[in-house]
């Protein structure tokens, strides 16, 4: 028995000199790949890469906020809801009479064309500009500043 545990402290006691710690190899460092990394990489990516973006549904000039309503399957009311939701519209007030828009935090995502036809769509259902005084303020309820405004120019930003 003696021998036998003689025979399994040697072995463990020199397995464990043979236990090397994990370690990366050496890695290929260049600027340049080889051909072989480019094969079968013909892939198309999802986002936008500068020459040709995968969204061009709305490029165009000639949008009304009718198509937003019409493509969401509701009413305007119901649009508009959904952009609460969405924290692009946070809430809505008055200050010495004049409308107020909080913006939302994901107001600040949209691309110019879509911060502006966002405003248009809020002025047609609600029809702000047809009464006094023709605008309403943006504000950002984070700093309590105004941002900028919507009148009879369209959305102005500061």
């Amino acid at each position: 028995m003696s021998r036998f545990l003689a025979i399994t402290l040697v072995l463990v006691g020199l397995s464990a000199f043979s236990i090397q710690p994990a370690e990366a190899g050496s890695k290929f460092y260049s600027h340049w790949w080889w051909s072989s990394h480019w094969k079968n990489q013909d892939f198309i990516p999802y986002y936008d890469n500068g020459t040709e973006p995968h969204d061009t549904q709305w490029d165009n000039k000639e949008w009304h906020p009718t198509d937003w309503i019409t493509m969401n399957g509701g009413s305007g009311q119901d649009l508009i809801n959904r952009w609460y939701t969405a924290k692009i519209i946070d809430s809505q007030s008055y200050d010495n009479d004049i409308p107020v828009l909080d913006v939302g935090i994901n107001f600040y995502h949209l691309s110019g064309y879509d911060k502006s036809r966002v405003m248009q769509t809020v002025n047609y259902v609600y029809q702000i500009t047809e009464k006094s005084p023709r605008m309403f303020y943006l504000r950002d309820p984070q700093t309590d500043q105004i941002i900028g405004y919507f009148g009879s120019d369209g959305l102005i930003l500061q």
